[in-house]
C-alpha cells in the first residue's frame, strides 16, 4: 500500500498561531503537537467518564445499602480491615 501525507492546512489564524505556539514549546510540529494533545485530550475524557461511572455505582452502592439498613462502616472498622490498627500499636 502507498503511504499518502497532506499537508496540514489550517485556516483559522488563532488555531494556527495556538498550534505554532504548541509545537515551538514542545519543540516539535504541528502535526506532533496536535496528535499529543488530541490523545492527551481523550485520555482525559476518558478518565473524567469513568470516574463519573465509579462515582454513579458507589452512590447506589451507598443507597442500596441504606434502603436495606446496612450500618455504615465505621473508621475503626475501615482501619482494622487496612491492617492500621496494627500499625498504629492499637
Amino acid at each position: 500500500m502507498y503511504n499518502m501525507y497532506m499537508a496540514l492546512h489550517i485556516a483559522d489564524p488563532e488555531v494556527n498561531s495556538l498550534v505554532n505556539d504548541l509545537a515551538k514549546l514542545e519543540g516539535t510540529t504541528k502535526t506532533e503537537a496536535l496528535r499529543r494533545l488530541l490523545r492527551k485530550t481523550i485520555a482525559d475524557r476518558e478518565k473524567e467518564r469513568k470516574r463519573a461511572g465509579f462515582l454513579d455505582f458507589a452512590a447506589d452502592l451507598v443507597s442500596n445499602a441504606r434502603n436495606k439498613g446496612v450500618a455504615p462502616v465505621t473508621k475503626q472498622e475501615m482501619d482494622d480491615l487496612w491492617g492500621m490498627s496494627e500499625l498504629d500499636g492499637d
